[in-house]
């Protein structure tokens, strides 16, 4: 039986628990990161890694992505979290977790979108990383 077909059976059966929600209000995005990897600890869900996007913790969030202290993004009509799959560069698949802002643009009737890149994980399998999305996704709140 494949990962991905034993993966399937385990949620079908309930033997992955459900989790509740995170409180991630008022965390940042490092702490949320480490949440995340203490609740896949006890699933088969866990990624071959889980990280921040700006692992290096650069300050220029514009081109690395939220910073690990930087506090978790709040719930707005304008701005979101978000949570997709991608094909990974070398293998593998990745799971992005973003923060979709809404902007205002300077010369320009109307509004712009920025893309701020929160959290990363891989896998090696596809099913594998639609059920990480879908978990972090209830995890997190944002389904």
């Amino acid at each position: 039986m494949s990962r991905a077909s034993s993966l399937r059976s385990l949620l079908e059966m309930g033997n992955i628990p459900r989790r509740e929600r995170l409180d991630v209000e008022g965390k940042t995005v490092g702490e949320v990161c480490s949440m995340l990897c203490k609740v896949l600890r006890s699933t088969e869900l866990e990624p071959e890694w889980l990280v921040t996007a700006n692992m290096l913790d650069d300050a220029n969030e514009a081109t690395s992505g939220a910073r690990m202290d930087r506090v978790w993004p709040a719930h707005s009509v304008w701005n979101r979290v978000a949570v997709s799959v991608d094909i990974g560069k070398s293998e593998g698949w990745i799971v992005h977790v973003d923060w979709i802002s809404r902007t205002e643009i300077p010369d320009v009737v109307g509004r712009g979108y920025a893309v701020m890149p929160l959290l990363r994980a891989k896998v090696f399998v596809a099913d594998q990383a639609w059920e990480l999305a879908r978990f972090i996704a209830r995890a997190i709140d944002v389904a």
